[in-house]
């Protein structure tokens, strides 16, 4: 299981990264992630997220009819949600590399 702790610091980049991969909405990020692993996550988890980053200009919803079921909600990323995974990455990189360093463990 992931700590809660340990997930606070990247789960915004992990919703920015789902969205970037296709156009989605809630339930189905949190359906999507599940199966990735992230078993605690539910809704009441991933929409205050996507209000932040909505809020920070990372990402568009758009209310649009579905083929089963209500109008649902679908998210895009933005520029700028593209420019934030980018520093994401390199400030992910940097952090393993950092443990990696300390635990003596090599790059995996």
């Amino acid at each position: 299981m992931i700590d809660t702790q340990m997930l606070k610091g990247v789960i915004e980049a992990i919703v920015l990264e789902t969205i970037r991969r296709n156009e989605t909405y809630g339930y189905k990020i949190v359906e999507e992630l599940k199966i990735k692993g992230f078993y605690t996550l539910t809704e009441g988890t991933i929409y205050p997220i996507l209000k932040r980053l909505s809020s920070k200009g990372y990402i568009l919803g758009v209310l649009k009819k579905s083929n089963i079921g209500p109008i649902r909600k679908y998210y895009y990323i933005t520029p700028k949600g593209r420019e934030y995974l980018q520093k994401f990455l390199i400030n992910r990189d940097d952090l393993k590399n950092g443990v990696n360093s300390v635990f003596n463990l090599e790059d995996k």
